[in-house]
């Protein structure tokens, strides 16, 4: 009797662990469905970000800092208001605007401030219409901020957390860096190769030096950048504000620099809609974007090449690109050395080396000589 008692429990308990062991592979797969959850949307990045100095009523300053809020986020931040779990499956917090600060050489919110937080929900934002940053321990004995001594930068995104219903809010959507805005002294730029400081100071005199490449002058430029150095050269250059092409042609980037240089046929894609903003720039490829700038900027210059120099290694130059070299080398914008112009990395250990790259104060010391040569006073 003693005997079927215990085979009969013993029974029961395989039976039970059998059925734990499909309840745990069930389980498994349900669970497995709530870790591999996306994120429910991406956010558009903040536009048009301005900066302007004011005093308050004790005359001590203060920056009023605004953007615009595409309609996009807007409506997912009154979605997310209703409702945080308005998305299948998962919590999510309202979204915040992140107000990032640099001032003069401290690395991005780093600097001297009144605030170790600088970010505001867009609901209190829509309230008080401007975000206020406060310098700290930026003030003269007058109380007066010196400007001319200090140089102030601001950029923003748009940012949020989320996580599965019952878990943990720990992943974060972020949009891109909006524009950078400055204030302060104009002629700041560091990191600067010694020869080139002189046109350097005249570009900084014209404010020709963008906000994106002055603490790396002598760094590799990015086509990004580069559309950037074209853009302010030409707005400089014309007074007229460059508007962005619309639709965007490219996914991406939405850098309204790039846009603007797009419009204005400055600069092109690499295919498949693509600009491919972060890769670096060549001699070349340098030459006709410029080349294109002054063909926009002043259409009636005689653009003959007759004159210009000849290069020992011209059969490395693109043929799209030998007319604006030519032309920018017989104008003195862009020189060669040695007899060659080095339009690009022909080898892999030329590309390896960096060879024909173009740096941001080339960039910039050629957009100099270009206003220098071609403004009208």
């Amino acid at each position: 009797m003693i005997r079927k008692i215990l085979a009969f429990i013993l029974a029961v308990l395989l039976i039970s662990m059998m059925s734990f062991a499909v309840s745990a592979e069930e389980g498994t797969d349900s669970f497995d469905e709530v870790v591999e959850l996306k994120a429910p949307f991406s956010l558009e990045t903040p536009q048009n970000l301005t900066a302007e100095l004011k005093y308050d009523e004790d005359n001590l300053p203060y920056f009023e800092i605004k953007l615009d809020i595409p309609q996009s986020v807007l409506e997912i931040n009154a979605n997310l208001s209703e409702n945080d779990e308005y998305y299948k499956g998962i919590r999510c917090e309202e979204i915040c605007i992140q107000f990032d600060y640099k001032v003069n050489d401290y690395d991005w919110n780093e600097g001297p401030s009144l605030y170790w937080n600088t970010s505001m929900w867009i609901e209190d934002y829509l309230d008080d219409g401007y975000f206020e940053y406060r310098p700290y321990s930026s003030y003269d004995d007058a109380g007066a901020l010196n400007i001319e001594a200090q140089r102030y930068q601001f950029r923003a995104y748009f940012y949020t957390l989320w996580g599965p219903i019952g878990g943990w809010m720990n992943n974060e959507i972020n949009s891109d860096l909006s524009n950078i805005v400055t204030i302060g002294n104009a002629a700041y730029y560091s990191g600067a190769s010694d020869w080139a400081v002189p046109e350097l100071d005249k570009a900084a005199e014209y404010d020709l030096i963008p906000d994106s490449i002055r603490d790396k002058m002598s760094a590799p430029i990015t086509r990004e950048e580069f559309a950037e150095v074209a853009v302010r050269l030409y707005e400089k250059m014309t007074g007229v504000k460059a508007e962005p092409v619309s639709p965007n042609p490219f996914t991406d980037t939405d850098n309204p620099e790039i846009l603007k240089a797009n419009k204005l046929g400055i600069i092109q894609g690499i295919g498949n809609n693509k600009f491919d903003p972060k890769s670096l720039t060549n001699r070349e490829q340098v030459a006709t974007m410029l080349g294109r700038a002054i063909r926009v900027m002043a259409p009636d210059v005689d653009f003959s090449i007759e004159g210009a120099p000849t290069f020992t290694d011209e059969e490395h130059i693109s043929s799209w690109a030998l007319e604006h070299v030519k032309f920018m080398s017989k104008l003195g914008i862009i020189k060669g050395a040695d007899g060659k112009f080095m339009p690009k990395a022909v080898t892999p250990a030329e590309e390896a080396m960096g060879y024909a790259t173009t740096t941001c104060e080339q960039a910039v010391i050629m957009s100099t000589r270009i206003y220098e040569i071609f403004r009208i006073e």
